[in-house]
């Protein structure tokens, strides 16, 4: 009885621990929202042993707008690339009143250039306090 009561006790606390150090991982699957964003300051360590694939994987990261473009089709949007972060570029449809210096979250299809350059493309950008779409 004791061995079963310390087996159910075990299998109880597993979960618990597996949910306080959840992983960093700020990529899902097409179209779908990543369980982590990651910061300007976190993606080249999040990002360093993920190829671009032959299959989409998408990518989120939450920062600063450093460039906002639209020309007369699609909207640029840059963010990261100060120090030593990568350049991170979401390529949209449209600015959404979005300005340099706005703090926006990114998330879309990953492509890695070279290791200082992320496309993001197709990429929705929206500000973090709006709701999730």
């Amino acid at each position: 009885m004791q061995a079963v009561m310390a087996v159910l006790l075990f299998g109880a606390m597993q979960p618990a621990q597996a949910q306080e150090a959840p992983e960093k991982n700020p990529f899902a699957d097409p179209d779908m929202q990543p369980s982590y964003r990651a910061q300007c300051h976190e993606v080249r360590e999040l990002t360093k042993d993920r190829e671009t694939g032959a299959t989409r994987v998408d990518f989120s990261v939450t920062g600063p707008l450093a460039l906002v473009h639209f020309d007369g089709t699609l909207a640029y949007l840059g963010l990261c690339g100060s120090g030593t972060d990568p350049k991170v570029l979401c390529v949209t449809y449209q600015t959404n009143d979005m300005k340099v210096g706005d703090v926006v979250t990114v998330a879309g299809g990953y492509g890695r250039p070279n290791a200082d350059f992320i496309v993001l493309d197709p990429c929705l950008a929206q500000r973090p306090e709006e709701p999730t779409e």
